[in-house]
């Protein structure tokens, strides 16, 4: 059984509430859904994520320490 569409964003609002709150956040169900929305319409317009930390590489020529 497919979920409503309409149900979505509510959905998607108690989730960042959800979220939100194991990091002793609290916020109102209306800013959740707002913060959800913001969210998912940066995903769809493709804005860039944040670059993963990596360690940063050694140069070509450095031999390996291990």
């Amino acid at each position: 059984m497919a979920a409503d569409p309409q149900d979505t964003p509510r959905h998607a609002g108690q989730v960042v509430r959800r979220v939100l709150l194991r990091r002793n956040i609290a916020i109102d169900a209306e800013t959740a859904q707002l913060v959800a929305a913001a969210v998912q319409a940066a995903l769809q317009t493709g804005a860039p994520s944040r670059r993963s930390r990596r360690r940063p590489q050694a140069p070509a020529d450095c031999e390996p320490l291990f």
